[in-house]
């Protein structure tokens, strides 16, 4: 129960009402778009606690865009896609519109697009991939940042990069967990990982989870199955096999950093004669319409894209409203099987 009425937010209200805190903000605005029984309960805490919405966030709601614009590094990754799709569809129901600016992971567009849409006086960006990734944050970047969030609003999709930004980021550490967990559960003790993106925190934390992992699970880590591929895409990913191919021994279950990774590894793994998953067993990470398009259906590490839309919504709609958000938040993994993965032969 709530006892301090100077320090209540919508949040407080939320979290005693069970609902989103975009929830409590349209049965504020007056929006309609919320089931009744909802409605009362919310109405009812606001009557217990007198709370009044924030004189100025009230005022300058009648000067907004309804926009909301979406920075995305790469939306040929299905990964970007994804969340994309889902950010415009939870946006939409909220009452907004979203621009996508994709940046195709090159600096100069990053900066032309957080211009252009201050320009374009978007209610809120959001931010996804790019240098906002960075294990090592570019300093002229993070200037970018500050200054575009000084007029605009910003919400990553990753974690916060500095004070009143929040960032929601994929838990990377609690994926690889559940991978591994899933592999050795299986049987496998050779397990090989291809990792892209070195520079990238992401890719550090699934790396370190990694070796973490094997280490508590009793298991070596053999460098020969530790591939970097350098980049992303499908290419490279059936690159690492060749590689992975000359080594004395072979595991009998790899990890792939994400889908298209994992796709070019199993072409690879097909080219070489290998069986999938027979001979060696495929796990991957994002669980995008790849898994479903290959032979055989990849199993992946899965990210709930319409969870991590709303929360991405979620905190966007509170920087608008000048609400109080929590600055990290983590997208929770979950396991997607399908037909990639067996106990191991050997």
């Amino acid at each position: 129960m709530l006892t301090n009425r100077k320090s209540i937010t919508i949040y407080d209200i939320a979290k005693e009402a069970g609902v989103s805190p975009a929830t409590v903000s349209r049965i504020l605005t007056g929006n309609t778009a919320v089931r009744q029984e909802k409605r009362d309960r919310v109405n009812q805490i606001i009557e217990k606690y007198n709370f009044r919405p924030n004189a100025m966030a009230r005022a300058l709601s009648e000067t907004r865009t309804k926009l909301i614009g979406i920075v995305m590094a790469d939306t040929e990754n299905p990964y970007y896609s994804s969340v994309f799709a889902a950010c415009g569809n939870e946006a939409y129901n909220r009452g907004y519109v979203t621009m996508l600016l994709n940046t195709y992971s090159r600096q100069e567009m990053e900066i032309s697009a957080l211009t252009k849409l201050r320009e374009q006086r978007v209610d809120a960006i959001i931010l996804c991939g790019g240098r906002i990734d960075l294990d090592q944050p570019d300093p002229a970047f993070m200037q970018l940042l500050e200054t575009t969030r000084q007029t605009t609003p910003i919400v990553v999709g990753s974690r916060s990069p500095m004070e009143k930004i929040c960032g929601v980021a994929v838990d990377h550490k609690g994926s690889m967990d559940i991978a591994l967990e899933y592999l050795i559960g299986l049987g496998h003790r050779d397990i090989g990982f291809v990792f892209a993106g070195t520079e990238n925190y992401g890719t550090q934390e699934k790396l370190e989870r990694f070796r973490y992992d094997m280490a508590q699970a009793g298991l070596p880590v053999r460098e020969e199955w530790m591939i970097d591929a350098h980049d992303y895409d499908c290419e490279s990913g059936r690159k690492s096999i060749q590689q992975l191919m000359t080594a004395p021994s072979q595991p009998t279950a790899l990890l792939g950093m994400n889908d298209m990774v994992s796709a070019g590894m199993l072409q690879g793994l097909l080219e070489n004669g290998v069986r999938v998953p027979e001979d060696i067993s495929l796990l991957g990470f994002d669980d995008t319409y790849l898994t479903t398009i290959t032979t055989p259906q990849l199993t992946a590490v899965d990210y709930d894209y319409r969870e991590f839309a709303r929360m991405l919504v979620d905190a966007a709609i509170a920087a608008i409203e000048s609400e109080d958000f929590p600055r990290e938040q983590l997208v929770p993994p979950s396991l997607s099987i399908k037909k990639s993965c067996a106990p191991p032969r050997r």
